[in-house]
């Protein structure tokens, strides 16, 4: 009995994610197009829900796990090779359109590090729009093995969590870089201690907390022109929703269940998003709807064709599923 209801609780947790995830991709491109609209709040907390959800279902999946070659076997499997696919065509694109795509920052984007060229220099690259984000969670991965025994060694008191969470913020209120380089990386370090450990937070309070985080910031910052609190409320935020996600129990309505169906070509989505904004109408509305359609399309072609190339290649592998990015 006890088993079944975990399994129905994972299972739950899992459909919480899937409909999330998907959502978060939607706002993320939102906020690339309406760049006047102050759509920054709900992409970060999406991007936030990425890394945690990465962090707790890769320690959920692989726990302090030693075998570093089936790890890695895995990622190139379900993550590398699209990725790399990705980046192909997205060069072919670029090539076509008369872009400088033949630089060296070029490799760099090949080899996932973009989001060095982000804090250290300017990309003089066509290719590596967003790819900061890719260079997290490659960073994540090989941080995984030790980040993971150091919670376990921690135990399941709150000592490291509060200690990255603190360190982290006075990063980000330190070094401001435009992108949300420390938010996220707590998302990852949190995602695995909620792994190890779960969570006794009931839902109610953990969604009641999101949302007066978010309401209070936007009082402090509409009523009053109060900022400094931003960087904190938000985290408070981002990580309340994640500790809701992990306790709710969302509705599988039809429509939500489709919408998840998306989650297997998030990581496409991501990563031409930016290149596949079309303005032909001159309605800025329209002309987001349909780029938003092409981007989805496209996406979802993507990953059909990639994930045959991973069968091809691994001939008794299995079909790659949602990327953890995604």
């Amino acid at each position: 009995m006890t088993y079944h209801a975990n399994e129905l609780h994972n299972s739950a947790v899992s459909f919480n994610y899937s409909v999330f995830k998907v959502t978060a991709i939607l706002t993320v491109v939102t906020a690339h197009w309406f760049t006047a609209l102050p759509l920054w709040i709900p992409a970060t907390v999406g991007l936030f829900i990425f890394t945690f959800s990465s962090g707790f279902f890769t320690t959920r999946i692989y726990g302090s796990t030693q075998d570093m070659r089936a790890f890695w076997r895995k990622k190139l499997q379900r993550l590398f090779i699209r990725y790399w696919f990705l980046l192909f065509c997205l060069s072919v694109l670029l090539i076509l359109t008369g872009r400088q795509v033949f630089h060296w920052h070029s490799l760099v984007h090949l080899f996932g590090m973009s989001g060095f060229l982000n804090v250290f220099g300017h990309n003089q690259s066509a290719l590596g729009a967003g790819l900061w984000f890719f260079t997290i969670l490659m960073l994540f991965y090989v941080a995984y093995p030790y980040l993971v025994r150091l919670c376990a060694a921690n135990g399941n008191d709150f000592f490291l969590p509060l200690v990255a969470t603190v360190f982290l913020m006075f990063l980000d209120n330190r070094i401001v870089l435009g992108f949300s380089l420390w938010l996220t990386t707590l998302g990852f370090i949190l995602g695995v201690f909620a792994g190890l450990y779960d969570t006794k937070l009931r839902a109610h309070i953990a969604s009641a907390t999101a949302a007066g985080s978010l309401l209070l910031m936007l009082m402090l910052n509409l009523a009053f022109g109060y900022k400094d609190a931003n960087s904190s409320l938000l985290a408070l935020a981002c990580i309340s929703v994640n500790l809701w996600l992990i306790k709710a129990r969302l509705p599988q309505w039809a429509p939500l269940r489709v919408l998840t169906k998306l989650e297997n070509c998030l990581l496409e989505i991501f990563i031409i998003h930016m290149y596949l904004f079309v303005h032909v109408t001159g309605n800025h509305v329209l002309d987001f709807f349909l780029s938003l359609g092409l981007i989805i399309a496209a996406g979802w072609v993507l990953n059909v064709i990639g994930s045959k190339l991973v069968e091809l290649i691994f001939k008794h592998g299995v079909r790659p599923q949602a990327a953890p990015i995604a």
